[in-house]
């Protein structure tokens, strides 16, 4: 009886150690941020990549799976623990508002790959940090600056010390004698708008609200045109927005999303080494590979566009 039970339990375990674990069908899941779709913005965008994602891969339910969320901590963790105990290999959140619903996630289901879109702060390998190289932008709104100013007067308006840098590098490069303002902001509406006297264009990174806008359309309107950034202001994209916005920074959704959707139907992760030091992976995007770009609403004549193609180069070679 006792070599038996040896014998059975000796097929047992070849049986087992040989037998491959069945492997779980690729399955991409999109949570987006607040909002949803119709947004202006992320969500929009990352919808309209997916889609071409979709048809380029031949992607159906249940294979892709699109979810919204009110916004709340509680409805982001519940909505990434259904998507990751439901199968999906491939898990894209949608915004910085996820951060910390990704990085507690990621370290429940080791073995789902995450994406977090527009973010390099989650130090997990099965996290896919999409970032974009926001100093490339600025620099190419410096460029585009500079040339369309006809007063040779500009303004940076933000935040961000880094970015203005980038811009006043930019506009530098063409005009060396261009006035540069840095105007902060957020501030009060009395100080921005007794800052913009005096310049013609202005390129503003600040997208929690229109009030740029609305401060130069309703005070200099015909006056100042500015420069603003997609899918980051959903303002930007409204009708009235028209008459001032002569140019927008773009991030491209496109590349991102396909090349994440194409590594999880291949079993594979987008895992560049972002940050050694901190342990970020995922992918940068800017001006080298397309992710981060300039379009004009305005005609453009042969030296801006011999100055954008200059910066582009010169991005592009670092």
């Amino acid at each position: 009886m006792r070599s038996k039970a040896l014998l059975m339990a000796l097929v047992i375990s070849l049986f087992s150690s040989s037998t491959p674990a069945i492997a779980s069908e690729p399955k991409v899941a999109v949570a987006y941020d607040i909002g949803f779709l119709g947004d202006n913005s992320f969500n929009d965008a990352v919808h309209v990549a997916l889609k071409a994602a979709k048809n380029k891969y031949g992607l159906v339910e249940p294979f892709v799976r699109e979810v919204p969320t009110n916004g709340t901590a509680v409805d982001r963790l519940t909505r990434l623990r259904f998507l990751a105990k439901s199968g999906y290999t491939l898990i894209i959140a949608v915004g910085p508002g996820y951060r910390e619903t990704v990085a507690r996630v990621s370290k429940e289901y080791t073995e789902t790959q995450f994406a977090i879109i527009n973010d390099k702060s989650i130090p997990q390998l099965n996290v896919s940090n999409i970032h974009f190289r926001e100093d490339h932008g600025a620099y190419l709104a410096g460029v585009a600056a500079a040339n369309l100013s006809k007063r040779k007067s500009i303004a940076f308006i933000g935040s961000e010390p880094e970015l203005f840098a980038s811009f006043y590098q930019g506009a530098q490069a063409n005009f060396p004698k261009v006035k540069i303002k840095n105007i902060s902001y957020p501030d009060t509406i009395e100080a921005l708008r007794s800052q913009l006297n005096g310049i013609d264009i202005a390129y503003s990174t600040w997208d929690g609200d229109p009030s740029v806008m609305t401060v130069i359309s309703e005070s200099f309107a015909g006056k100042i045109r500015l420069i603003a950034e997609t899918p980051d202001q959903y303002f930007a994209q409204l009708l009235q927005s028209k008459a001032i916005v002569v140019a927008m920074v773009s991030k491209q959704l496109t590349k991102p999303i396909a090349q994440l959707v194409s590594a999880a139907l291949e079993s594979r992760a987008v895992i560049d080494v972002i940050d050694e030091a901190e342990g970020i992976y995922g992918r940068e995007y800017g001006a080298a590979n397309g992710g981060v770009g300039i379009t004009f609403n305005v005609p453009t004549g042969n030296t801006l566009k011999s100055a954008i193609k200059r910066a582009l180069l010169q991005l592009k070679r670092g």
